[in-house]
């Protein structure tokens, strides 16, 4: 029955792909994978299961890191051809070597994404802060590792405890993980498939949501690390959530930093089989402009109702340092309609609110 199950969702994604989506350029995205499982349902067995799933092997996972390790590295050779910068990098080589010896905190090894970024930075005071940052996070990993090896030395010496336990006690029953039970454990990628299962339905039938990534040029550095944070938090969420949307990510520059970021916390962002649209298009391309309506705290119309058929979108941008209404602007430019959530009836704004 739950086979069953499956194959009907395949075929009714397929259908629905064919007659609501025939003119959308995104076609390509799901249409790879459902082919597949819907014209050879019959091979249902596991291992095709996880592949529909979003689960990639190591080998993959490798093998992306390794390639934008590569691309990084030749970036960064083709920066060093240049005399001018090169000498640059020489300085801040010897700038570093300084700040390290005056004791200041500053990481052991910088990648060549970091050396990109320093070589961009004009002042010393944002390159000290960049350092300190990346100091920061080899610290917490150097942390985190630490701790990783304790629990794990503490579990095996509580494991061989037992063993050494269960060996002199009698033949009595035992409950547990590792004897008997009459409870079934449900790991976490059972609870992938789960989830990644609802995304696939919602995509076909629940309202949708826009992200708007087009305003990655207003970002700063660590602004647009920490909008790809929440663009990841926003799927993690809506993923978890007992009746999820359909999230399109638009203007999405793929050779951007924000898309870097992006795929580094959620390495299968860019693969066919990924429950959510990723797309280098104009939300204006995929939907009417009557369904649109976009969310700007700089509009003074309040939405009171939820509308499932309107397309709401959400401009992708940290504005701590960035105040201008770029949000409304692109809505008034588009011609689409603006609204604003009522936020200020229901929470108190302030410092550090």
């Amino acid at each position: 029955m739950y086979n069953y199950f499956r194959r009907c969702l395949i075929v009714s994604t397929k259908i629905h792909r064919k007659l609501s989506m025939q003119e959308s350029s995104y076609e390509n995205i799901l249409s790879p994978m459902i082919n597949y499982y819907a014209n050879s349902h019959h091979i249902w067995n596991n291992l095709v299961y996880k592949k529909f799933y979003c689960q990639i092997a190591n080998n993959e996972k490798t093998n992306e890191i390794s390639v934008m390790k590569n691309n990084a590295q030749q970036k960064l050779d083709e920066v060093l051809s240049n005399l001018e910068d090169l000498k640059r990098y020489q300085i801040l080589e010897l700038e570093i070597d300084v700040i390290r010896h005056d004791a200041g905190k500053v990481p052991e090894k910088l990648k060549p994404d970091d050396w990109l970024l320093l070589l961009k930075l004009p002042s010393k005071t944002q390159r000290i802060k960049y350092l300190y940052y990346l100091w920061c996070n080899e610290t917490h990993k150097k942390n985190q590792k630490m701790k990783k090896e304790l629990k794990r030395a503490k579990w095996l010496a509580e494991k061989a405890e037992a063993e050494a336990q269960q060996k002199e006690d009698s033949d009595e029953i035992k409950y547990g993980l590792t004897y008997n039970t009459m409870f079934l454990r449900i790991n976490s990628t059972t609870m992938n498939y789960y989830y990644n299962a609802k995304l696939i339905q919602a995509m076909m039938f629940a309202p949708k949501v826009v992200f708007d990534c087009s305003y990655e040029s207003y970002m700063s550095f660590r602004e647009i690390q920490n909008c790809a944070k929440q663009l990841t938090l926003s799927f993690a969420n809506n993923r978890a959530h007992v009746d999820p949307m359909c999230l399109y990510y638009c203007n999405l520059n793929k050779d951007g930093l924000l898309m870097k970021y992006f795929q580094q916390n959620i390495p299968t962002l860019l693969n066919n089989d990924f429950p959510a649209i990723v797309t280098s298009q104009s939300y204006l391309d995929l939907f009417r402009k009557d369904q649109l309506l976009y969310l700007t705290p700089h509009c003074k119309t309040d939405i009171t109702e939820y509308d499932p058929d309107t397309v709401y979108i959400i401009g992708a941008m940290i504005d701590m340092q960035n105040t201008k209404p770029l949000s409304l602007a692109k809505a008034k430019k588009d011609g689409i309609r603006m609204g604003k959530l009522p936020l200020e009836k229901y929470m108190e704004w302030g410092p550090s609110s």
